[in-house]
C-alpha cells in the first residue's frame, strides 16, 4: 500500500458546521522533526461510531507527517460510519467495511496490511494531538534500540473537556504486569515496531477488553519499552467504551491475562483488594444492592477461566 503525505487542512472536506479548534479548523502546530522519518502505519478499527469517527480521522490525517500510511477497518457500520470513511478516501491506503469477529479480529486484519516501519492503531473514540506523529519519531531518534514507544494519554469528557492524563509507567515486564499500579501504558499513545507485531502474530482474539495489555506483556519479552510524559493522544470517556463503561469486564480480563502470563500473585492480591472495597461499601451502605461493578467484574472473570489461551 501506498505511504502518502498528510493533506493540509484547505484540501480536506470541511468540518461540520459548529466544529472548531482541533482537529477541525486548526492543522498541526508543533514543528517537524528533523532527519529521516520512519514510515508509520496506523488503523482505526470501528463499528457504528459514527459521531466520534470524523474528529479521530482528521486527528490522523492533519499530522502534517510525510510517510503516513492509514487504514480503517469498519466493521459493517450502519449509522452514517461509512459515508464518513468514503469523505476522506483519497486520504486512506485502504479501507473496509464488513462484518467482522470483533475488535480483535478487526486489528489482526488492518495490521496484517501494514508496511510502516512503527505501527499502531488508535480506536474510533480516541484522537491523535497535534504533532503526535513527528514528536514520535523525535523520541524515536532519541532511543533507536526501543521495541516500543509509549506517551502520555489524555482523557477528556464528549465535550472535549480534559478530565485527567496517564502518563506512561512500567519499564519491565514485572513492572507491566501490575497493571493500574507499577504499569500503565495508554494504547492510543503507545507505538511499536511492525517486525515486533509479525513476531507475536497480532493481538490475541479470544480477548476483547485487555488484549493490548497481553501485547505489551508478549511485546516486553523482546525487548525495552522507551517511555515519555510528553501527551500524543486522547482518548474520550463516555459509557459505551471498554475503559470506563464496561470496567468491570475489562478489569476481569486484565486478571486473566495476569495469571496466564504468569502473576497470579498480582491477580490475587489485587482481586482481594477489590473484594475488600465492596465489603466496605456495603458496611456503610448496607442497603446497597449491589449489582454493581463487582458482579460485572467476577462472572466474565469466571466464565473466561474456562476459555482456553490460543
Amino acid at each position: 500500500m501506498p505511504f502518502r503525505a498528510c493533506p493540509t487542512l484547505e484540501e480536506l472536506p470541511p468540518p461540520p458546521r459548529g466544529t472548531r479548534g482541533w482537529p477541525w479548523t486548526t492543522g498541526p502546530a508543533a514543528p517537524p522533526a528533523a532527519g529521516p522519518l520512519p514510515t508509520v502505519t496506523l488503523v482505526t478499527p470501528s463499528f457504528n461510531q459514527a459521531s466520534f469517527l470524523e474528529a479521530t480521522i482528521r486527528s490522523v490525517l492533519l499530522q502534517g507527517y510525510p510517510s503516513l500510511e492509514y487504514v480503517i477497518m469498519d466493521g459493517g457500520s450502519t449509522d452514517g460510519s461509512v459515508e464518513i470513511i468514503r469523505k476522506y478516501e483519497p486520504w486512506l491506503a485502504a479501507w473496509v467495511s464488513r462484518r467482522d469477529r470483533g475488535q480483535s479480529d478487526a486489528l489482526n486484519q488492518g495490521l496484517a496490511r501494514a508496511a510502516g516501519e512503527v505501527v499502531n492503531w488508535l480506536c474510533s473514540d480516541d484522537r491523535l494531538v497535534p504533532g503526535a506523529l513527528h514528536a514520535l519519531a523525535r523520541f524515536r531518534a532519541a532511543n533507536p534500540d526501543a521495541i516500543a514507544w509509549a506517551g502520555a494519554c489524555r482523557t477528556v469528557t464528549v465535550e472535549g473537556r480534559s478530565y485527567y492524563t496517564n502518563a506512561p509507567r512500567g519499564a519491565t515486564r514485572e513492572e507491566l504486569a501490575d497493571w493500574g499500579r507499577s504499569g500503565r501504558i495508554s494504547q492510543p499513545a503507545c507505538f511499536f515496531r511492525r517486525d515486533a507485531w509479525e513476531r507475536l502474530r497480532g493481538v490475541e482474539e479470544s480477548y476483547h477488553y485487555a488484549m493490548d495489555f497481553d501485547l505489551w506483556l508478549r511485546m516486553s519479552a523482546l525487548g525495552r519499552f522507551a517511555l515519555t510524559e510528553e501527551v500524543w493522544a486522547e482518548e474520550t470517556m463516555h459509557d459505551a467504551t471498554k475503559s470506563f463503561g464496561q470496567r468491570g469486564r475489562s478489569l476481569a480480563e486484565v486478571h486473566l491475562i495476569q495469571i496466564r502470563h504468569g502473576f497470579e500473585r498480582v491477580a490475587l492480591e489485587r482481586m482481594g483488594e477489590a473484594l475488600q472495597q465492596r465489603e466496605d461499601l456495603l458496611a456503610r451502605h448496607p442497603a446497597i444492592r449491589l449489582k454493581t461493578q463487582l458482579n460485572l467484574w467476577v462472572r466474565p472473570f469466571l466464565d473466561a477461566l474456562r476459555k482456553p489461551s490460543r
